[in-house]
């Protein structure tokens, strides 16, 4: 056994590249979950994707095979959510740039969606963007509103023939015509899983992260302060990242089942 597994009660995990690559579920998942629970160490699903909410993460999850609930997941929405009650009073006005899934999510915190006089803006990752709302979120943000991006990822993996541009990328198209920089949720901020920590009842030096991407998924394990393992088999996102390695390396999810074993 790899002894530095050994203090490890919760493990936080990467869904695309990680677990499973578009539609398509790795075959070591389903055993090294089944691992994990043997264990009794728990596991939660980390995101970045702000493209769907909780429950359409679980139908999808379900689709691929495994079976989940809502508490399982804590996704950038969610992070970007507890970040901004600690900045906003309830009944703030928000404009959000992203999917209409998302919105309730945003609802049932306390605040309240508009097109008209937000108190900040929020750009996701909105597969839905079309010309006007993407010039009304520049309008609101020219004008010093208060914005804020769920994450940095510019683009998304798929399985698909296609190139999917995702949050990162909409939010340095809107900075460049506004001139002003937005706050960045979303990994790598060591603030995400700091806060899932806290949800899930867990001391830091009990956590692993484990992701394909090193900018992302290794590196806010990394500013965060806890053990990282990178999962580097096929659809995993292998770009470089200056500076950046994790503490352990596999091809997939089973080779980590066999360190701890």
């Amino acid at each position: 056994m790899d002894t530095r597994l050994a203090p490890v009660k919760q493990v936080f995990l990467d869904m695309d590249g990680t677990i499973y690559h578009g539609s398509k579920l790795y075959p070591t998942t389903l055993p090294f979950l089944s691992f994990l629970k043997s264990r009794g160490i728990r596991y939660a699903f980390l995101s970045n994707n702000s493209s769907r909410n909780t429950q359409e993460y679980v139908d999808k999850m379900a689709k691929l095979g495994i079976e989940t609930t809502p508490d399982e997941f804590y996704i950038s929405t969610d992070y970007t959510i507890d970040r901004l009650k600690e900045i906003f009073q309830p009944g703030a006005k928000l404009f959000i740039l992203g999917v209409k899934s998302i919105f309730p999510a945003f609802e049932e915190a306390g605040f309240e969606i508009t097109d008209t006089d937000p108190d900040a803006v929020v750009i996701a990752f909105d597969t839905t963007l079309d010309y006007a709302k993407l010039c009304r979120a520049a309008y609101f943000i020219s004008r010093g509103i208060p914005s804020f991006a769920t994450h940095p990822d510019r683009f998304c993996p798929t399985d698909e023939e296609t190139f999917l541009v995702d949050c990162g990328a909409i939010t340095a198209a809107l900075e460049i015509a506004t001139g002003k920089k937005l706050t960045v949720f979303g990994k790598p901020d060591p603030g995400l899983l700091r806060s899932a920590a806290k949800r899930y009842g867990v001391e830091i030096g009990e956590v692993l992260m484990a992701g394909d991407r090193l900018a992302t998924d290794i590196l806010v394990g990394i500013n965060a302060g806890v053990l990282t393992c990178r999962v580097n088999g096929p659809g995993a996102d292998t770009t470089p990242f200056e500076n950046v390695e994790a503490d352990i390396v596999v091809s997939n999810l089973g080779e980590l089942q066999k360190l701890w074993e």
